[in-house]
């Protein structure tokens, strides 16, 4: 008996949080136990990749779009530094927005 108990322990394997002590992360479907630092690093390769894929394309289309807004008169350039202050501002938007 007492060796069907360890080959029982043994079967859940060490993902299994100890069954009184469940955590937050504990899915009971896939009984699996996601470790925090799975967690972090799934959340910094979507960040990465958020950046990468939208926020940086973006951003540069929006420059190219307030650059030609200002070369068209549509916007008001300064009268000291040009375009460049806008083209700027708009730059940082989104790459700040997808940082949040």
């Amino acid at each position: 008996m007492a060796s069907m108990s360890t080959h029982e322990s043994q079967e859940n394997g060490p993902h299994l949080p100890p069954l009184n002590k469940k955590s937050l992360l504990f899915c009971p479907k896939s009984k699996l136990h996601i470790h925090k630092g799975e967690i972090a690093k799934i959340i910094r390769e979507c960040q990465e990749e958020s950046f990468w894929k939208r926020a940086l394309p973006f951003s540069l289309v929006s420059m190219l779009v307030t650059q030609g807004l200002v070369h068209q008169g549509y916007l008001a350039a300064n009268p000291r530094f040009g375009s460049l202050p806008k083209v700027a501002r708009t730059a940082c938007s989104p790459v700040r927005n997808a940082k949040q």
